[in-house]
């Protein structure tokens, strides 16, 4: 038997019945799950900027959108990139490295803007 939090999310997206999902083992709830998700085609790469002045913050925001990224304004589960400058506070900062994402300066963010790499 599903635990409550399955048997909602079968309920709500599944085309079992109230019966089926009764008598349907966890891990085979949570293999449709996953096999039945929607993926997230449409989601953007998240970068974040720190550090900087205003009007050079203002630049690089409008840089990342033209190249298709989403820009927000914390240290998210998803950001990819923190683009760090020579006034990052250390509490964003270590945030991000303790998530395991990429501290990069205005530099190698615009290179990677240019060639989709990330300088060393």
């Amino acid at each position: 038997m599903p635990t409550d939090k399955l048997a909602r999310i079968l309920k709500a997206k599944s085309p079992f019945s109230a019966e089926k999902i009764a008598v349907m083992t966890e891990v085979d709830g949570w293999n449709w799950v996953y096999a039945n998700a929607v993926p997230h085609k449409d989601r953007l790469i998240q970068v974040c900027f720190t550090g900087f002045s205003a009007a050079d913050k203002e630049v690089l925001i409008v840089l990342a959108s033209e190249s298709q990224l989403e820009v927000v304004t914390s240290v998210t589960k998803s950001l990819a990139f923190l683009c760090a400058g020579d006034n990052a506070g250390p509490a964003k900062l270590s945030k991000a490295r303790l998530q395991g994402v990429a501290v990069l300066t205005r530099e190698q963010f615009e290179h990677l803007l240019s060639t989709g790499e990330v300088a060393a």
